[in-house]
């Protein structure tokens, strides 16, 4: 299958606005490529990237490439956004290996991020994790993937019950469950995040653990009350704002919630939502101009 790609050029600070504006275009997933700083395990160095942050979203081809880049920056444009858009036909296969390129070995703690197409020596304490991100987001590159990864090696504890919203490449749903969550639910919206999850969850010999389901926001598969000791949620500050009240209301008496894609300049509003749909903040951090929230429930006994 053949997609437009649009690709919008715009400020960090206003990535997370541009692909608000581009998700309620293209009507599909976006996915935002911000300038990072990453230790490369295979040439032992760090490499970074400067300049514009890359909000990318796609559509299937058939609309002319001129009139939705027009369309697009006319959009951005009326929200005050900045922009350059190209836009150009990719194939689905095409997107995939592109990503390739770009994506290298990464540790998070115990936690190591291989990609399928490369080769690690593991030492015996390594927890490895096989990804293939196919056309899904979630590849532990971008800051908020990091913390969010960071965040689970430290309170998914064996036989957890683990939530994530909003799933992508499944990459935090099989992290939580070879981290020894016993069950994981791995929700999204885009049927082919829900897939790739899948295979990615197969790949990982976790599949037995980890069920990926299409679900829309609020959906009873995920929005059980008290089902969960982590939920996850690297999504945007806006849909973490709407779906407070259901993320705090999925946690477990003792269990945690947390939340990235956050923008600093959003990070109050969505402090804010939390407080209101009865959690208690448990920390804040900050990693370029991203940020991620912990949080408890506000009933919690400490």
């Amino acid at each position: 299958m053949r997609y437009i790609e649009l690709s919008a050029a715009v400020d960090p600070a206003c990535a997370e606005a541009a692909a608000d504006v581009l998700r309620a275009l293209t009507g599909g997933g976006v996915a935002i490529e911000a300038p990072f700083t990453q230790q490369d395990l295979e040439a032992g160095a760090v490499r970074s990237a400067d300049g514009a942050a890359l909000v990318r979203a796609y559509v299937a081809d058939g609309a002319r490439s001129a009139s939705l880049v027009r369309t697009a920056a006319d959009a951005l444009r009326a929200a005050g956004i900045r922009a350059e858009v190209t836009a150009g036909a990719v194939d689905e296969q095409d997107w995939a290996e592109a990503w390739k390129e770009h994506f290298h070995i990464e540790r998070f703690g115990r936690v190591v991020v291989v990609p399928s197409w490369r080769a690690y020596d593991a030492s015996p304490s390594d927890i490895v994790l096989t990804l293939d991100p196919g056309m899904a987001f979630g590849t532990g590159q971008h800051e908020t993937t990091r913390m969010c990864m960071e965040a689970l090696g430290h309170c998914v504890r064996p036989g957890a019950r683990v939530l994530d919203a909003g799933c992508g490449s499944g990459i935090l749903a099989i992290a939580a469950a070879k981290l020894g969550a016993a069950g994981v639910l791995a929700v999204d919206i885009d049927p082919d995040c829900v897939r790739i999850t899948g295979e990615n969850a197969r790949a990982n010999g976790v599949d037995a653990s980890v069920r990926a389901e299409l679900a829309r926001p609020g959906d009873a598969a995920w929005a059980a009350a008290g089902m969960f000791d982590v939920v996850v949620a690297n999504i945007i500050a806006a849909t973490i704002i709407d779906l407070a009240p259901s993320l705090v209301g999925a946690l477990a008496a003792d269990g945690r919630l947390i939340v990235s894609g956050i923008i600093a300049a959003r990070e109050a509003e969505v402090c804010a939502a939390l407080a209101g749909a009865g959690a208690r903040l448990d920390g804040v951090r900050a990693m370029g101009a991203w940020r991620c929230i912990e949080a408890v429930r506000a009933d919690r006994v400490t």
